[in-house]
């Protein structure tokens, strides 16, 4: 009985964080400069895979196929024609995929959450053979 207690107080805490960073995570972003959107997408080059977020939040994946001065062009996997962006369009430039950071990140995640688990399990199994 103490032990669920304290799995819902651990969860709680857990939770609350988690919770919170979600509406931090959505918060209004502050418009971008165009030019630095601009270096960012040179930056890459053409023939680089990239996603863009526009200004009504909705996501872009694509390979770049042209740069301009005012605008670029990116041609997505299901489009047979590349579609025209205007820097003014755009709220951010990300990679097409995961970093390596991110995919370690995420695995350790994983593996410590199955850790604990199996802890949590092996010590309620041990604590009831106990009594």
């Amino acid at each position: 009985m103490i032990i669920h207690s304290r799995l819902f107080r651990l969860a709680a805490i857990l939770l609350v964080p988690a919770l919170l960073a979600n509406n931090l995570a959505f918060a209004a972003k502050k418009p971008v400069d165009p030019a630095a959107l601009k270096a960012k997408i040179q930056a890459r080059g053409i023939g680089q895979g990239v996603r863009i977020t526009l200004i009504d939040q909705t996501d872009v994946k694509g390979t770049i196929v042209a740069i301009g001065d005012q605008s670029f062009a990116l041609k997505t996997k299901k489009g047979s024609e590349p579609r025209e962006f205007e820097y003014a369009q755009i709220t951010g430039v990300h990679n097409d995929r995961l970093t390596r950071g991110q995919k370690v990140g995420i695995t350790v995640g994983v593996v410590a959450g199955f850790i604990i688990v199996v802890a949590v399990v092996l010590t309620k199994r041990f604590l009831d053979a106990k009594i």
